[in-house]
């Protein structure tokens, strides 16, 4: 078996499904990426932990022979980033992949392929169309804000709902959460939750689809993805998310009004006194005046004026800087809206208007 591929085509597919390969090596072959002809001028490529599984296909320049092997992901992935632009072969030798691009040659040893797990798609169930881009945008707004510790099942990921027309996704780790949400053309009453590790596999296959058109299959145990020659499948997570509706402020006594980049960039130049002391950045709202300020016993102090419209109470308040900080930056309007109850309780940050992602920060402590 072998065939030749345009570097930039292999790479893109390569890094597509590397994602998928298990972390903890468990088994020797699910370190690896199966590889099998798939027609005249297609590879396809396979990686799977066994909680995700991702499936796409590679457009090579001519194939001889047919067949499967399975090679180190790692390795692999490596070598091609490494490799000059243009046409690279790939030739199986007896038990060997042998790599070759201009003057460079790689011999790679193989795992067998029939040791490699099966993976099935979802099937039945609830089936719905949706955007790539869209579902792209929506997992990019809200995976930051997820738990990034595994055995926090239950906030270690993205949880999905469908209701009333809308998709809505939601992430949180219990001192701030975020929420997205699309309108789409499915009207059921439904939830599931999928790990953190299936939702940054998702956004970076998405990153190279040509189409924008995603077909999603939920079939009760299982979401697959299909989209663009690729295939991805996940078990839910069986645990229950919290129920992020009563973090949701019913009702608010301050709303400011800045511009975002202002916002943004004050905060950052305030969390470098705030990281050499208390780690917290406080604002200081009152009448026309928004200060944002950061202390530290031992490297002084950093005051921030910002310009914006109040409406409401006067308030001091405190928070941590970096979750106020990679919010901001996730809203791309030229003005964010900041949303206060009173020192104690979360904040809502969003665009004006709320428009589709809101998010919600919890407070720290004034002492």
């Amino acid at each position: 078996m072998k065939f030749a591929v345009q570097r930039s085509e292999i790479l893109t597919r390569l890094e597509s499904v590397s994602g998928a390969v298990a972390s903890k090596n468990v088994k020797p072959i699910l370190s690896g990426i199966h590889f099998s002809v798939a027609g005249e001028f297609a590879i396809q490529l396979k990686a799977t932990d066994l909680e995700t599984s991702i499936k796409t296909e590679v457009k090579v320049n001519h194939i001889d022979g047919t067949g499967a092997f399975v090679v180190d992901a790692r390795v692999m992935l490596e070598i091609v980033r490494n490799l000059p632009d243009g046409e690279i072969f790939f030739e199986i030798e007896e038990t060997n992949l042998v790599i070759r691009s201009g003057k460079s040659r790689f011999t790679l040893p193989t795992m067998d392929a029939a040791e490699f797990p099966p993976i099935e798609p979802a099937k039945g169930g609830v089936e719905f169309s949706v955007s790539v881009s869209a579902v792209e945008l929506m997992i990019d707004r809200v995976m930051f804000c997820a738990a990034r510790d595994e055995f926090m099942r239950n906030l270690n990921g993205v949880y999905w709902e469908f209701e009333s027309g809308f998709l809505r996704l939601v992430a949180a780790d219990g001192f701030r959460m975020s929420l997205a949400e699309e309108r789409i053309d499915l009207n059921i009453e439904d939830h599931y939750l999928l790990t953190l590790k299936s939702m940054k596999d998702l956004h970076n296959s998405m990153k190279s689809a040509m189409s924008d058109q995603m077909r999603v299959v939920y079939d009760g145990s299982r979401v697959g993805f299909y989209f663009d020659g690729t295939e991805m499948v996940s078990k839910v997570v069986d645990a229950e998310f919290p129920d992020y509706r009563r973090v949701l402020p019913k009702s608010f006594k301050t709303r400011v009004v800045l511009k975002t980049s202002a916002f943004s960039d004050a905060v950052r130049r305030a969390s470098i006194a705030a990281r050499l002391g208390s780690d917290s950045v406080r604002f200081d709202i009152k009448d026309e005046s928004f200060r944002i300020i950061a202390k530290s016993p031992d490297h002084g102090e950093a005051i921030e004026q910002l310009e914006g419209n109040k409406e409401g109470d006067d308030i001091i308040i405190a928070f941590n800087p970096r979750f106020l900080a990679e919010a901001a930056r996730k809203i791309d309007t030229d003005e964010a809206e900041l949303n206060f109850v009173d020192s104690g309780s979360p904040l809502q940050l969003n665009p004006i208007d709320v428009q589709g992602y809101t998010y919600i920060i919890m407070p720290i402590r004034l002492i």
